[in-house]
Parts: C-alpha cells; sequence; structure tokens
C-alpha cells in the first residue's frame, strides 16, 4: 500500500470496531466479545468450589483480545481508543507483541466514549495524516 495509512480501533469489553485507513480505501471490521459483565445480580454466589475471581473473565479477554490483534496489520501504526481500562491492557499486549517480534511502530492511546463508525474514520485519517477536506456551504 502507498501513501498514507494507518489502523484505528475503538473498543471496549463488548466489542470493537476496527478502520483501516489507506488513501482513500477504508476496510472496517466489527468484532463482538463474549466477555461475561464484572456485575451480574443472578446466578451462583461465589463458594470455595466456584470462587468470584476474574479468572473465567480474564480468559475471555484474551481471547477477544487475540482475535482483535489477529486482524491488526504488522505494519499499520495504531491508534487505539476506548472507555476503560480494556484499552490501556489490549495496548499493553499489542506493544509487548512488538517488541517480540521487533516491530517498530507508533501505538497511541485515546480515551473516549463510543465512537460511530465514521468518526473512528476521521480521526484514523487524520492520525494518519490524512484528514478529511472540509466543504464550505455554499
Amino acid at each position: 500500500m502507498s501513501g498514507p495509512h494507518a489502523t484505528g480501533v475503538w473498543m471496549s469489553a463488548d466489542f470493537a470496531s476496527v478502520v483501516r485507513w489507506s488513501g482513500d480505501a477504508a476496510l472496517r471490521h466489527r468484532i463482538d466479545s463474549t466477555v461475561p459483565g464484572r456485575h451480574r445480580s443472578t446466578g451462583r454466589p461465589p463458594t470455595e468450589n466456584h470462587p468470584a475471581g476474574e479468572g473465567h473473565r480474564d480468559e475471555h479477554m484474551r481471547t477477544f483480545f487475540a482475535q482483535v490483534a489477529h486482524v491488526l496489520p504488522d505494519d499499520d501504526d495504531l491508534l487505539l481508543i476506548g472507555d476503560g481500562e480494556v484499552v490501556e491492557h489490549f495496548a499493553e499486549q499489542v506493544r509487548a507483541d512488538d517488541q517480540g517480534h521487533g516491530r517498530t511502530r507508533r501505538v497511541d492511546v485515546e480515551k473516549g466514549g463510543p465512537l460511530t463508525e465514521r468518526q473512528l474514520l476521521a480521526r484514523t485519517r487524520t492520525f494518519a495524516g490524512s484528514p478529511a477536506k472540509r466543504r464550505l456551504p455554499r
């Protein structure tokens, strides 16, 4: 691919929206998570045989992170946006993986609430150095 290109990810524990920007083309993915919520008002109470720890949730989170990481191009700079700890943990994993594979790409993390795909694409284009041209009203 030639010209500016980057990948933007908006992520929460529920899903990730992935947008890859390259020149005039954009590829979009949505990856739904199977991570159970932290707070449940139903279900068995914790016991010695069934602890209330986060182990089960953490395993789902690792699987979710692997699914998202799988669709990220190795050579794109990454803009990771999210509204909680999830995006920070994912960024740590990506940076550790990059270091382990000798990759040197830019990985920026921003805190922010949910974005539409169009908003994520606009932020990713700006991150890539190719902001959308604004049309002036006639």
